[in-house]
């Protein structure tokens, strides 16, 4: 879920970055889907931080409230910052402007720019050791194979729990699962909730791996979505 990038170009990737941002119209709340400018960055991070407060994942690293809100707002702040300034970051706007759904994506390769290590020290200097610890057993056991080849990574998809279940989720991700199909690419992600699974489903991925967190830790799934065929 929470891959903190690779410097890789990659030519396909950089031609759709440049490519102009299309308005997706979706038929149940009529967003407008785009990518995030740097000046959405704060209502992006906002959505994010909200969408994740009780996800199971984030509770079993950060159980407790106080801590959840001292290390949540860094540590999406930084996967938010370096997606937009080297990967693919769209978001779903509903008719009130508000940023109802953000996307965040790795393109194939990873991240076009490296992310300097001393961002992510001094993000990670602000979490205890069991917390890096339990980032570190995550990563290990839900990373995508080394195997898998070129493929998009969708690293985090985030709606606002007032924006849940109107298809939100579905709009935003639907430019770079369209542009992944076009590639002839798959793409992964990862959830720790049974009920995005099925929802992921539906988008078109399936479980490629399923493990269990230690210590009371939820079950969390990787999974996987072929490209589709392009009418």
């Amino acid at each position: 879920m929470f891959r903190e990038g690779h410097p890789a170009p990659y030519a396909a990737s950089e031609r759709l970055r440049r490519a102009p941002s299309p308005d997706w119209v979706h038929d149940r709340r009529v967003p407008t889907v785009r990518r995030c400018p740097p000046s959405g960055r704060d209502r992006a991070l906002a959505t994010v931080l909200a969408a994740f407060a009780t996800d199971p994942l984030l509770r079993w690293v950060w159980p407790g409230q106080e801590r959840y809100d001292g290390c949540a707002p860094t540590f999406f702040g930084l996967l938010l910052d370096l997606r937009i300034e080297a990967g693919e970051v769209w978001v779903a706007e509903p008719e009130d402007s508000a940023v109802g759904s953000v996307a965040m994506w790795d393109p194939p390769g990873g991240l076009y720019l490296p992310a300097a290590a001393a961002r992510w020290a001094e993000v990670h200097a602000g979490f205890s050791a069991a917390e890096r610890a339990a980032w570190a057993f995550y990563d290990e056991a839900l990373g995508v194979p080394a195997t898998a080849g070129a493929h998009w990574y969708l690293g985090v998809l985030a709606t606002d729990p007032a924006c849940q279940g109107t298809g939100l989720g579905r709009a935003v991700t639907t430019p770079m699962l369209a542009a992944a199909d076009r590639a002839g690419l798959p793409a992964y992600l990862e959830t720790a909730s049974d009920t995005n699974v099925a929802i992921y489903r539906r988008l078109g991925f399936e479980v490629a791996r399923e493990v269990d967190l230690p210590d009371g830790g939820p079950r969390c799934w990787l999974m996987r979505r072929d490209p589709q065929e392009v009418a």
